[in-house]
């Protein structure tokens, strides 16, 4: 028995059989299928990061994030490395917290996330370095991803000299001492001349960090920093105020300044002596003694309206050759002389004696001990005197006018 077969026509009027029909369908979805499968097979493995190309200093430490991803298809494990670098430079690749030379990779998505850790030298010369990460997976399949840093003049940048706290204060005496870093961002080692522009009669040193040895000169390594501490000492005396000190480092490539400020707060202090230094004299009891006394303001700062004061024994006065025994003014780091008048008690008794001198101000005030050395009226002294050498001569009288008798 024959089979019916159903005849078509399309609109052309052509014949078209429907077993034909159904084996045409299947070639296409045959193309279809194997068209999308060799379209995964083509992409394989794909390393990359944001920013291939970057400058970099010497002595830098990076860490550079780079993507693994997979159109192959299926998830797999791919080996990675390090494949090449240059001489002196060192890095790794590292996923999670582990150093890692093999990492999984499932098929499409975000793909599997590592960071090339790179350590640039601290001596290098200009150029572009590059260096190249790759993944393999076996069977053909690897990615290679190459990564360009620049060096140059210009993104090793300027050098700087530094202090975390370039202004201090105190008073006068005190001595300063400021914590500096001298850095070198250049692309080589330098050597710098170190020197301070302050005012007169102030001192500035340098010593690097846990050194004892002031130095003139610091050698500082490409890429690397330096602690230095600037000793700074005030002329003595030196006003109150405000002061600059600029100090500078500077190499055959570069001049680096750092400004410090020193400021020298108000101090207070008196002082009374004698224009020969002894603190002693010698009075007569009920008889006005001349003693000159040095007041000297040993501060920074000018001294008003300083009061003369003294503390005797009973029956004793003493005056000073000044209005209302006030000096008006003692500007700072000098002397007024001043004379006191000391009368000692008339009742006073021959001995030594302690009167203390006293200058006080609102500031500050100051005092000194004077040992008084008394004397008594020698009145009868003369008179026996003048008796013994009447007696002697009436003697002699009676000898030569009747001695020979």
């Amino acid at each position: 028995m024959e089979k019916a077969v159903v005849i078509r026509k399309d609109k052309a009027g052509k014949q078209f059989g429907f077993p034909a029909f159904l084996l045409a369908v299947a070639a296409v979805l045959f193309l279809v299928f194997m068209g999308a499968h060799t379209a995964y097979g083509a992409g394989g493995l794909e390393l990359n990061t944001d920013y291939p190309g970057i400058s970099v200093k010497p002595g830098d430490n990076l860490n550079i994030p780079i993507t693994l991803e997979n159109y192959t298809g299926a998830s797999l494990d791919a080996d990675v490395e390090v494949a090449s670098m240059p001489e002196g430079w060192d890095g790794y690749l590292q996923g999670g917290s582990y150093q890692v030379s093999r990492i999984h990779v499932k098929n499409g998505g975000d793909g599997s996330q590592m960071t090339l850790h790179v350590t640039v030298p601290k001596e290098l010369t200009e150029g572009t370095y590059t260096v190249e990460v790759r993944a393999a997976a076996g069977e053909g399949l690897t990615a290679s991803l190459p990564i360009s840093f620049m060096v140059n003049e210009m993104n090793a940048g300027k050098g700087s000299f530094i202090s975390e706290y370039p202004q201090q204060e105190g008073t006068t005496g005190t001595n300063f001492t400021f914590s500096t870093t001298l850095i070198n961002n250049g692309l080589k080692t330098q050597s710098y001349s170190l020197s301070s522009n302050a005012p007169s009669g102030w001192g500035v040193s340098f010593t690097p960090t846990g050194e004892t040895a002031k130095v003139a000169a610091l050698e500082v390594e490409s890429g690397a920093s330096k602690g230095m501490t600037v000793s700074v000492t005030p002329p003595e005396g030196v006003g109150a105020g405000e002061y600059d000190i600029s100090c500078s480092a500077v190499s055959a490539e570069e001049t680096l300044d750092i400004g410090l400020k020193v400021v020298i707060t108000g101090s207070y202090g008196l002082k009374v002596s004698t224009p020969d230094g002894r603190l002693s004299f010698d009075a007569y009891a009920g008889r006005s003694s001349d003693v000159t006394l040095n007041i000297t303001n040993t501060g920074n700062v000018d001294l008003e309206n300083v009061s003369l004061n003294s503390s005797l024994p009973t029956g004793w006065t003493v005056t000073y050759n000044t209005e209302n025994n006030i000096i008006p003014s003692i500007p700072a780091g000098s002397t007024t002389e001043v004379i006191a008048h000391v009368k000692p008690s008339s009742e006073a008794v021959t001995g030594d004696y302690v009167n203390t001198f006293t200058a006080a101000c609102e500031q500050t005030q100051s005092s000194a001990d004077f040992r008084v050395s008394v004397k008594t009226k020698t009145v009868w002294g003369v008179v026996a005197v003048l008796i013994i050498l009447c007696t002697a001569g009436g003697l002699g009288y009676v000898f030569r006018k009747y001695g020979r008798r």
